[in-house]
């Protein structure tokens, strides 16, 4: 894959609500850039909310390499819960 074929994906996660939002910006790294740094400033006071900039080959590339951030709040409460006796 090339430079040229890494499509560019805005990732913002808040743990309290559940799967990601996604800004999809091609090719248009700069863009996603800018997008990027404006989301850092808007949650900058909020805990508990990822923003991750991530290259791949497509959205679903980084649905699979990135899973938590789309699964639902809720799909974690298994790890937590006490094993059956």
């Amino acid at each position: 894959m090339s430079p040229n074929d890494i499509q560019h994906f805005l990732v913002v996660y808040d743990v309290t609500r559940g799967p990601a939002t996604v800004e999809e910006f091609g090719s248009d790294y700069e863009a996603a850039l800018a997008a990027y740094t404006e989301r850092e400033h808007e949650y900058r006071e909020r805990d508990g909310v990822d923003i991750v900039l991530l290259g791949a080959d497509s959205l679903e590339t980084i649905k699979q390499t990135h899973s938590s951030y789309f699964e639902p709040v809720d799909g974690f409460e298994r790890f937590f819960e006490p094993a059956a006796s």
